[in-house]
């Protein structure tokens, strides 16, 4: 039960340095606030932190999931979590607002269709 204390205060830490090291390039080294797909990058940023926070702290908290499943579910989010943040640092500027959201959603959906029944599947 102390480990699993220790475990989640560490999670948050990283997940909170994490969040701070995106924020931080969108705001004080691209100046994301002045394009115009700004809140586009910012909602799916939320939605992968937040689904990268979910899938590791509910495995500390809530549901079991076993292990094998886990170990790909993460691994999935981490890679989903770097391709969102590969579009949304890189393409942000370039690419036209319609398809910037377009992109996201595909992404998104992608991820949706691989770790979602991973999760169901792995449920203790």
């Amino acid at each position: 039960m102390k480990n699993r204390g220790i475990t989640a205060i560490f999670t948050i830490i990283l997940l909170a340095f994490y969040i701070t090291i995106i924020l931080f390039t969108f705001f004080a080294v691209l100046h994301i606030d002045k394009v115009n797909n700004f809140a586009t990058a910012l909602v799916f940023e939320i939605i992968g932190f937040v689904l990268l926070a979910f899938f590791i702290l509910v495995n500390i908290f809530g549901s079991k999931v076993k292990v094998g499943y886990l170990a790909s579910l993460i691994g999935t989010t981490v890679f989903y979590t770097v391709i969102l943040d590969v579009i949304n640092l890189g393409l942000v500027r370039t690419m036209p607002h319609n398809l910037f959201f377009l992109v996201n959603l595909i992404v998104l959906f992608i991820y949706c269709l691989i770790s979602v029944p991973i999760y169901i599947m792995g449920i203790k």
